[in-house]
Parts: C-alpha cells; structure tokens; sequence
C-alpha cells in the first residue's frame, strides 16, 4: 500500500476542493419533538444543515471578496417517502447531486434573516440507511476517480438519524457492507471519514466522540458508533479548540446532543 501523503500539509483550496456528503433521516421519527425544544427534530435538522452551509461557504471567501470553490456538497435525504432515497437540494438545484459552493450560493431556496436557506425540514415513512450509504459510496467512488481528486482531502459523510434503520438486513449486514466497501475508499491522504449524529429519544447522557462505547440495550447506538471512522488529525484540533475533550481514537459519533453539539459536531466535520 502506497504512503499516504501527510494530511496536516494539506491545503483545501479551489484547486483541490474536499467533498462533504450529508445524509439526512427524513423518516416519520424525525417529526417527533427535539428535546425540550418546541420544534421537531426534522427543523432542527435542516436549520443545522442551512447553518453550516452557511458557514461553509463564508470560508470559501478569497481575498477580493470573490467565493471560492474550495468545497463541493451533497445532500442526500432518505425516509421522506416510501423506500426512497433522492439529492436534498431543492429550486434551481433539484435533481443535481455533488454542488460546488458557489453554485449553492447562487440557488438558495429562501433567504431569512439576512441568511440563504436551502434544506427544508421533512418527516416521511421509513428509514432506507443503507440505500443512502450504497448511493454516497458512488458519489464518494466517482468523485475521488475524477481529476485531481486522488490529490484531495478524502471525502466527508455525515450521517444525522434518530432511528434505526430499516433496510440493514440480518444482523445489519447489509448496511455493515456498504460501509464497510466506502472505509476502503480514500484519496493520497486518507480513507474516507464517516462520522455520524445519533439524535434519540431513549434517555441517557449525552456521548460526545467517545473512542468505545459500553454494551447497552441500544443495539443500533453501538453500530453508528462501529459505523463511524477514527476522527483525524484536524478534526481532533477543532473539536479540543471548541473545548472538547478528545481521547485516542476517538470516533466520530455523538448520541443525544444538544443543538449546540450538532452544530459542533458539523463544524468539526468540516475541515478548516
């Protein structure tokens, strides 16, 4: 196996964009309540997604004011109607899949507050995790074998669901194996990062990047955790800079946290 090139040198730029796939539960769970907030899960899932898109995209701002296209996203929404996973992107940009920044910048949905929006909040049926994952895999494969992108920072996906998933097979094989096949994908800086956001209705404490997890009765708790990838280098620094603390090997998993965490969680999934 070749050695991989030394991430912490890596510059993300317009010349070698990072890709972020966002995986978004929009099954029937998702419009029960948020915590003691007045709103569902499904608001606050797409008020989260439009935030840190937002945020993403101010990043991408060179030094004339001019938005670069330093990162490319897709959204992929599963569970809003029956056995479907579809792009989240909605407007000018439906039906499209992998979007530079800029050209997300150019299509929002609403603006609010000053503020571009482009993710509405949806509660459907059931929860088709594994289709997602199969879908992001081709998105992740064509994406790394285009251009430059083998030179690129591994693609992200962020997976955001509060329930269990409904097309995993026996045993979860069927969604082990589609994760399993996008851990062997990577660029010349690493394999791609899965990170996960658990967001449950079962009581207990909040688990931030934990590097185990104890056996529990949450059976589906414990495969997101399995599920989810080693934070790196930087995700690591970002997550001590927001005052988090981080163990060795920490993963990329978070159960039962606040708005606040979510953002978080969101930020250090998204490299700086």
């Amino acid at each position: 196996m070749p050695t991989l090139h030394n991430i912490q040198s890596l510059t993300i730029s317009s010349t070698n964009p990072c890709l972020i796939i966002y995986l978004l539960d929009q099954s029937g769970s998702m419009n029960d309540q948020f915590g003691n907030a007045a709103h569902t899960k499904a608001v606050e899932l797409a008020n989260a997604i439009n935030d840190i898109i937002y945020e993403v995209g101010l990043r991408c701002i060179g030094n004339a004011g001019e938005l670069k296209n330093r990162f490319e996203i897709a959204i992929i929404g599963y569970g809003k109607s029956e056995n479907l996973v579809q792009s989240g992107w909605e407007g000018q940009l439906s039906n499209k899949w992998v979007v530079s920044i800029k050209n997300i910048f150019e299509f929002p949905l609403v603006q609010e507050n000053d503020k571009p929006k482009w993710i509405r909040p949806y509660s459907g049926r059931d929860t088709p995790m594994t289709k997602a994952f199969e879908n992001a895999k081709r998105l992740c494969n064509d994406w790394i074998n285009w251009g430059n992108h083998k030179d690129c920072h591994p693609p992200i996906i962020v997976n955001i669901t509060d329930g269990e998933a409904t097309d995993a097979g026996n045993n979860y094989n069927n969604l082990k194996s589609q994760v399993e096949q996008i851990k062997h994908l990577g660029t010349n800086y690493g394999a791609v990062n899965i990170l996960n956001i658990h967001i449950s209705t079962r009581a207990g404490d909040k688990l931030l990047f934990p590097n185990e997890i104890l056996k529990s009765n949450d059976m589906f708790g414990r495969l997101l955790f399995e599920m989810s990838t080693p934070l790196n280098e930087n995700m690591i620094r970002l997550a001590q800079q927001k005052g988090y603390s981080i163990q060795d090997n920490a993963r990329g998993y978070v159960f039962n946290g606040n708005a606040t965490d979510l953002i978080n969680f969101l930020n250090i999934g998204t490299p700086q």
